[in-house]
C-alpha cells in the first residue's frame, strides 16, 4: 500500500477518511444531545467511548499514512503495519457493531424531545460507521497477519456474526432478569440459557482453532465434518432456546402477568433475546450449507 500524500486519494484511504467522518459524527451528535449520561450501568458512556477510541485509532493511523511515517514504523512480532491496520479495522468493526446494538436496545427517547432526531441520526450512523468499518476491513483482507486471513473471509465474517450474536442472545436473557422466573418458567429459562452458553462456547473453540492457525488449508476440508456436525447442532440449540423463551415471553409479557407489557423494558429485553437467537438459528443453517462435506 502506498503511503504518503497519494494515500488520500486511493481506495483505502478514502474509506477510513469516511469512517473517522462517521466515527466523529456519531459521538459529535451523543455529545450534542448529552445522551451518552444516560441509559443503566454506564452503558451509553461505553458506546460514547467505543466510537471516540475507534475514532481516534482510526485517525491516527490515517495521519501515520498520509505523513509517510508508517514506512519507518515497526510493529511487534509478523504483524506489520498493514497488518495491525486490518486488525484495527476488523476489530473496530465487532466494537463499533456492539455499541450500535447496545445504543438501539438502550434508545428510549419520545419522538417530541427536541433531542429525538439527533439521537436517531446518532444510532443510523452507528450502523452505518460498523458497517464501513467491515468494508475497511475486507479491503485490507490481504494484508491480515498469518492465520489471521480467515476472519475477512466469507466463513470467517459468518463465524465472527455467530458469535458476536450467541453472545448478545445469552447476554439480554441474563440482563431480563430470567432469575425472576418460578417454577417451569425458571426450567424452561434455565434450558434456554445453557443451550446458548454451550452453543456459543463450542463456536467461540472453532473460531479460535481457525484464528490461530490449528485448521490449515490442507486440513479444512477433513474439519469441516466437525463443522457441519456443530453448526447442525446449533442449529437444534439455538432454534428450540428462542421457541421455548419465546412461549414464555409471550406468557409473562401479555399485560396478564403482574401487570407487565411488551413495552417494559425486561420484555424487550427478553424479546430483542428471542429474536437474535432465530436470526442466530437462521446463519447456523447457512454455515451448515457452506461447510456441508464434499460426497
Amino acid at each position: 500500500m502506498q503511503n504518503g500524500p497519494k494515500y488520500a486519494i486511493s481506495k483505502e484511504g478514502v474509506i477510513k477518511l469516511v469512517v473517522i467522518a462517521l466515527a466523529c459524527t456519531t459521538f459529535a451528535l451523543l455529545a450534542d444531545a448529552n445522551y451518552y449520561l444516560y441509559g443503566r450501568k454506564g452503558r451509553m458512556e461505553w458506546v460514547f467511548a467505543a466510537f471516540i477510541i475507534s475514532f481516534a485509532i482510526s485517525l491516527l493511523l490515517y495521519i501515520f499514512r498520509i505523513t509517510g511515517a508508517a514506512d519507518s514504523m515497526s510493529t511487534c512480532g509478523p504483524c506489520t503495519f498493514d497488518g495491525f491496520d486490518f486488525l484495527w479495522s476488523w476489530f473496530s468493526t465487532m466494537w463499533c457493531l456492539a455499541a450500535a446494538v447496545v445504543f438501539a436496545l438502550e434508545f428510549n427517547v419520545s419522538s417530541r424531545s427536541p433531542i429525538f432526531a439527533k439521537v436517531l441520526s446518532s444510532i443510523i450512523l452507528a450502523f452505518v460507521t460498523a458497517i464501513m468499518y467491515g468494508v475497511e476491513a475486507h479491503q485490507l483482507r490481504s494484508r491480515a497477519p498469518a492465520h489471521l486471513g480467515y476472519i475477512s473471509t466469507r466463513k470467517g465474517w459468518l463465524k465472527t456474526a455467530l458469535v458476536a450474536l450467541g453472545a448478545a442472545a445469552f447476554g439480554l436473557l441474563v440482563d431480563s432478569g430470567f432469575l425472576t422466573c418460578r417454577a417451569s418458567c425458571g426450567q424452561a429459562i434455565m434450558y434456554v440459557l445453557v443451550a446458548y452458553v454451550v452453543g456459543w462456547v463450542g463456536t467461540v473453540i472453532i473460531w479460535f482453532l481457525h484464528i490461530i492457525g490449528v485448521i490449515k488449508a490442507d486440513n479444512r476440508r477433513t474439519f469441516a465434518t466437525v463443522e457441519f456436525s456443530w453448526s447442525v447442532i446449533c442449529i437444534l440449540l439455538f432454534l428450540s432456546g428462542s421457541i421455548v423463551s419465546g412461549v414464555f415471553l409471550h406468557k409473562q409479557c401479555d399485560g396478564n402477568y403482574n401487570n407487565r407489557t411488551y413495552r417494559g423494558l425486561l420484555c424487550q429485553q427478553r424479546l430483542s433475546s428471542v429474536i437474535v437467537a432465530a436470526i442466530n438459528a437462521a446463519l447456523y443453517i447457512v454455515d451448515a450449507v457452506l461447510n456441508k462435506p464434499a460426497t
